[in-house]
């Protein structure tokens, strides 16, 4: 019989990720100012970071007197992040596991899924479970901020080729593609080191706004705000990125585009 090949999303984030995403602590920083500005949190406020990846939100949230869960599916990747949450001192509760199936029951006062972590799977309804999950972790009037690419501008900007060298030499090169049949966003990327030659591949989801608001709303979770990225730049249909903010049970009298 022949061997059935595994997902992309469970060889895509192994130990080459953080080579081929690259994320100074100055950038970090920026993010999670946002972060705060958005969702307005006590400290001391719980906060699950849903696809936490090799932990640099979690532990800049952390740093910043927040109670942080980070969540992921990519055993590599959690022990980088309890790794350099450990050097940084801070306490952080690092749980392996698939978004599909978050085991928590209104425990968080907000959630956070940051650089485009939603819409992996091959199936609309595999989407739906991660955020009736997130809906049920977040206690009343919990808030929810999801960050990713925005699809308007991907099909300006794609298809897109280049390369990179890492900051240990690596040679990174990448060719994304949007495929509007699919309605997917597909990258392709190589790594090349002195361990020699590896490919990944990763395939994205790439939802329209209104999609979007659509998956939020039938998970009880209004949104509130669309942004046109981390700086708090209004949405725009070429906004490279999408900001969506959202908070449990609590319809808007209308949806902001606008800080």
């Amino acid at each position: 019989m022949a061997k059935r090949s595994r997902p992309w999303w469970e060889t895509f984030f192994g130990p080459d990720y953080l080579k081929r995403y690259e994320a100074d602590s100055q950038r970090t920083a920026a993010d999670v100012d946002a972060i705060e500005t958005i969702l307005h949190l006590r400290k001391g406020a719980r906060v699950l970071d849903l696809a936490c990846g090799g932990g640099r939100h979690s532990i800049e949230l952390a740093k910043r007197g927040y109670a942080v869960t980070g969540f992921d599916l990519s055993p590599d990747l959690l022990k980088a992040a309890r790794s350099a949450a450990g050097k940084a001192g801070q306490e952080i509760d690092f749980v392996q596991g698939d978004m599909r199936g978050l085991p928590y029951r209104a425990e968080f006062d907000a959630a956070v899924n940051m650089f485009s972590s939603f819409g992996y799977f091959e199936s609309v309804e595999d989407d739906r479970e991660v955020l009736a999950g997130v809906a049920k972790a977040l206690k009343p009037r919990g808030k929810f901020l999801m960050e990713r690419f925005n699809r308007e501008s991907l099909a300006y900007e794609l298809p897109l080729q280049g390369w990179r060298v890492g900051e240990d030499g690596s040679v990174i090169l990448q060719e994304d593609t949007f495929d509007i049949l699919r309605g997917r966003y597909d990258t392709r990327q190589i790594v090349i080191d002195r361990e020699g030659t590896r490919e990944h591949v990763g395939s994205v989801r790439a939802y329209t706004f209104q999609e979007l608001k659509d998956l939020f709303d039938a998970a009880d979770l209004p949104i509130h705000r669309v942004l046109g990225g981390l700086d708090l730049s209004p949405y725009r249909a070429r906004s490279r990125r999408l900001v969506l903010y959202a908070v449990k049970g609590l319809e808007p009298e209308s949806i902001r585009t606008v800080w």
